[in-house]
């Protein structure tokens, strides 16, 4: 603070030691703007341009919570959906029995594994035991913003010997067991439990028979819990993709009041309380706030599939100081832009997070690892070599080189661009693996090839994927225990190329 001492000094001196150099800021009688031209009579904003303002405000804070609220309605979807098409209610279980196929439609499944999955609601069941078999099984428990809160089977506490986890609800206040648990607080009521068991010798049978020695049950019911069901989703029809418009909304006001809100949360929540969605309350949108939601439903989800395609263009640098680029000078990314929490010591992932949560589902340490070792690492691509856009109605060839790094086995799926699911071919298959009996050249590389129906090579129809004329589609290619060579530089994937 400037002390002025005024002792001997006229009071004309005194004022202009304190006057201003700079001019009074002035409010414009009309300010133009992308949302047309904003008026204020004396200062003061008139009723169209209140009524302009605030529908601005509301609708540029509608698309943010969207974005925000992506992964949180994309889990409610698995589990609307799974009791809708497939009749899997709480505790009960989703089991891709006969591996994953194009007819369900899931955020990039693939059909190398045996998924098993189930949707928990800790506000009703209180703490709730997930019993884990011994065997080769690898797991995770999701929070419904996709937040890792454990692995569970070979990268989890139990190192694939078996064990219980007991998922403790938010705020638990009451006796927990001493012993015999692997304890895990839980951060909202809905959570996600995923296993997949692994297909060892080629005998999926006790794969599936593994999977289904999985249980879940409240603690309550701990000394005679109830047997599990598993309801397959191998070769029928589901849904679990986010839905568009109002759907959209009433999901995430749906979950907003089953759960705890997260501090990290609250401006979200004051965002959409202008529009309807509010804790405690049913979701009544007036017609004004309706037209708002469905807008910026769309504007959302338009941003969400760039920033799927686009996004790693956008990343700087991922994991340990590892840029967008797998294979430097390629048009492979990493899948993985996003880490477990979310989040950074200086930020919030919220770019990463959508990108990674608009075209896939589940977030574990175990996953997007960059370094050898247990665990997996994905890739992708959404242009061919000569940067173009990958056309499901022309052909293509992928070269794999020989001793691909992964110690357990490599898979490419192809996705359909507006789904980010499986292609649904005839063939009713869209994916080939090293599991598979492919047809290898003489120096060990594999030939890949995309097309639509008809235009498989001659002899080389196993490593063939039918593409779908006038649809877009993108390969992704997973690393189950990656090597040394995925990161190292020794071992390097080409672009996909187009048949001339």
């Amino acid at each position: 603070m400037t002390i002025f001492y005024t002792r001997g000094l006229t009071a004309a001196a005194v004022f202009g030691a304190l006057s201003f150099t700079g001019a009074y800021a002035q409010t414009p009688g009309s300010v133009d703007t992308r949302i047309g031209k904003l008026n204020f009579e004396q200062g003061f904003p008139t009723e169209e341009t209140t009524r302009k303002v605030f529908d601005e405000i509301d609708y540029q804070r509608a698309v943010q919570a969207y974005l925000w609220a992506y992964p949180a309605v994309s889990f409610e979807s698995i589990r609307i959906g799974a009791k809708r098409d497939l009749g899997a209610d709480l505790n009960d279980f989703v089991i891709a029995d006969n591996y994953a196929d194009p007819k369900a439609v899931w955020l990039t499944a693939n059909d190398t594994t045996i998924y098993g999955l189930t949707n928990v609601d800790l506000g009703k069941s209180g703490p709730v035991v997930v019993e884990i078999p011994p065997g080769a099984i690898v797991g995770i428990i999701d929070d419904f913003w996709q937040r890792s809160l454990t692995d569970v089977g070979l990268p989890g506490p139990d190192r694939g010997k078996g064990g219980k986890f007991l998922l403790l609800p938010p705020g638990y206040k009451g006796d927990t067991p001493q012993a015999g648990y692997f304890v895990v607080q839980a951060t909202t009521n809905n959570h996600n439990i995923m296993i997949r068991g692994i297909v060892q010798n080629d005998d999926k049978d006790a794969a599936v028979a593994n999977v289904k020695q999985v249980k879940v049950y409240p603690l309550s019911e701990s000394s005679n819990p109830k047997a599990n069901k598993f309801f397959s989703m191998s070769g029928r029809d589901s849904d679990t993709i986010p839905p568009e418009g109002m759907a959209f909304w009433e999901r995430l006001s749906g979950y907003i009041n089953n759960n705890p809100v997260q501090e990290r949360d609250l401006f979200y929540l004051a965002m959409l309380k202008p529009l309807g969605i509010e804790k405690g309350k049913e979701f009544k949108p007036d017609e004004r706030q309706k037209a708002i939601l469905e807008e910026a439903a769309r504007m959302g989800d338009a941003m969400g599939r760039v920033m799927l395609f686009e996004g790693p263009d956008r990343f700087h640098q991922v994991g340990e100081g590892l840029g967008v680029e797998p294979f430097p000078g390629t048009r492979w990314h990493w899948v993985f832009q996003v880490n477990p929490i979310q989040k950074t010591d200086t930020y919030g992932q919220i770019d990463e997070r959508l990108h990674y949560t608009y075209g896939a589902i589940y977030t574990t340490p175990a996953l997007g690892v960059m370094k050898a070792g247990p665990g997996g690492n994905y890739i992708q691509a959404f242009k061919d070599k000569d940067g173009n856009r990958l056309d499901g109605g022309k052909s293509y060839r992928l070269r794999v080189p020989a001793n691909a790094p992964a110690e357990q086995f490599w898979s490419l799926t192809l996705y359909d661009t507006a789904t980010r699911a499986m292609i649904k071919n005839s063939p009713n298959d869209s994916a080939r693996s090293s599991l598979d009996k492919l047809k290898t050249n003489a120096d060990g590389s594999i030939d890949l090839y995309f097309g639509p129906a008809g235009t498989s090579p001659a002899g080389l129809e196993a490593n063939w994927i039918e593409t779908v004329p006038g649809k877009g589609f993108y390969p992704m290619m997973r690393f189950y225990s990656p090597k040394e060579g995925l990161y190292d530089g020794t071992w390097k994937l080409a672009d996909i190329e187009l048949v001339k």
